[in-house]
């Protein structure tokens, strides 16, 4: 199965700059403070004019902000507004990083929730593996 993040970025400047249609495009905040269960913070937003959802990841004291994980795959409104139903509830939350990811990734076309066995855990250096993490948030 495909890893969550399908490309980093060293800074936001550097995310959009990669691409043109990224700078004139509304952007929907979908959560600031995503937890993970051990590690960094990320604010998720979706870029409309892409169809993509990236994670900020809060600074740790550096200027000019932290670095942008870009999510797989890319997602029209509809399908962002149903993957992430109830994100609201759940962001904030410890381990609420994990629930985003899986709901990105791996949510079955009817709704139903994702397996143990198919939610993230940590891995190296931070990126995010498939594998057993316990219950979601």
């Amino acid at each position: 199965m495909p890893e969550p993040i399908a490309r980093t970025y060293l800074s936001l400047g550097a995310f959009y700059a990669s691409d043109l249609a990224r700078r004139g495009s509304r952007e929907r905040d979908v959560g600031l403070f995503w937890r993970s269960r051990s590690g960094p913070s990320f604010r998720a937003a979706w870029v409309r004019d892409t169809g993509e959802l990236y994670l900020f990841q809060h600074a740790l004291g550096g200027r000019g902000g932290g670095s942008v994980h870009l999510l797989a795959p890319r997602l029209d409104e509809d399908e962002l507004e149903r993957r992430l139903a109830g994100w609201s509830d759940v962001c904030g939350r410890e381990g609420s990083l994990e629930w985003l990811l899986a709901r990105v990734q791996d949510l079955p076309p009817d709704g139903t929730p994702v397996p143990p066995e198919r939610r993230f855990r940590r891995g190296r250096l931070g990126t995010l593996r498939v594998g057993p993490a316990g219950a979601a948030a």
